[in-house]
C-alpha cells in the first residue's frame, strides 16, 4: 500500500506483554483526537499523523503507533515521517485499535478506563503440589523470564518462553496438557496466562513465581532447557 515503509510490527498480544514491562514503550495513536478520545489504547498520547512531526515525542526509547485497522495507511505514514527525523526504534500495532479490541484488551476515553471484556479467571497451583506434579507428563511449565535469567536458574524441567515471544509460540503447545507459567513479576504471569486462556489452553499461575520456589529450595536447574 502507498505510504507503507519497512518497520517492525507488534501483534495486539505482544503489544500487551510489553506494557507489562519497566521500560514500557510509548504507545502514539495518529487517528484525530476526535477518533482518540472515542477510544484509544490506556496510555496512549494523541499525535495526529499529518502534524506528527511537531509532536516532540521522546527518542530514547521505543515508540508503538496505530490507527484504525489493518487497512488504515496512516500509523505507515507516520513512521516514515519519524524514520526521516532520526527515530530509530518504531513499531506499528498490527491491525490497530480494530484488533486491539477485537482481542479484548482495554479501551480508554475521556470518561475513563473501559473493559471491552472480561478477563478469564485463572487458577494458582502452589509451589508444593507443582512440586510432587514435576514428573507428571500431563503438565508442563513454562518460565517467562528472558532467557539469560532462565539460564542462571529455572524451575526443574521447565521451558523457556519469554513472554515477548510466547504468542508465537503458542501454537506449539499441547491441548492435552496443563501448563503452569511463572516469573518474578506477577503481571507478566497474568498476561501471559491469558494469552494462554484465550487459545483454550489449560494454564495455571504459579503462586509466589520464582521466588517461592527458590526459597523453599525446591528442584532447579541452570543452562539451557534440556
Amino acid at each position: 500500500m502507498p505510504g507503507r515503509c519497512e518497520i517492525s510490527m507488534a501483534s495486539p498480544e505482544k503489544l500487551n506483554g510489553m506494557l507489562m514491562q519497566k521500560s514500557a514503550p510509548v504507545i502514539v495513536d495518529v487517528r484525530s483526537g476526535y477518533d482518540f478520545q472515542k477510544g484509544h489504547i490506556p496510555g496512549a498520547v494523541n499525535a495526529a499523523y499529518n502534524t506528527i512531526d511537531k509532536a516532540a515525542l521522546p527518542k530514547d526509547g521505543s515508540l508503538v503507533l496505530y490507527c484504525g485497522n489493518d487497512k488504515c495507511p496512516l500509523s505507515h505514514l507516520a513512521a516514515k515521517t519519524l524514520e526521516a527525523l532520526g527515530y530509530k526504534d518504531l513499531i506499528v500495532l498490527d491491525g490497530g485499535i480494530a484488533a486491539w479490541t477485537a482481542k479484548g484488551f482495554a479501551l480508554e476515553t475521556a470518561a475513563g478506563l473501559q473493559e471491552k471484556k472480561a478477563a478469564i479467571k485463572i487458577s494458582s497451583i502452589s509451589a508444593g503440589k507443582l512440586r510432587k506434579r514435576l514428573a507428571d507428563k500431563a503438565i508442563g511449565v513454562i518460565d517467562i523470564r528472558p532467557g539469560k535469567d532462565f539460564r542462571i536458574a529455572h524451575v526443574q524441567g521447565a521451558k523457556n518462553i519469554p513472554l515477548e515471544t510466547l504468542e508465537g509460540s503458542l501454537a506449539a503447545l499441547s491441548k492435552d496438557r496443563e501448563w503452569v507459567v511463572y516469573d518474578i513479576d506477577n503481571k507478566r504471569v497474568k498476561a501471559a496466562a491469558q494469552l494462554l486462556a484465550q487459545k483454550d489452553l489449560r494454564v495455571k499461575e504459579l503462586s509466589g513465581g520464582m521466588q517461592v520456589w527458590a526459597a523453599k529450595k525446591y528442584p532447579m536447574e541452570s543452562g539451557e532447557a534440556k
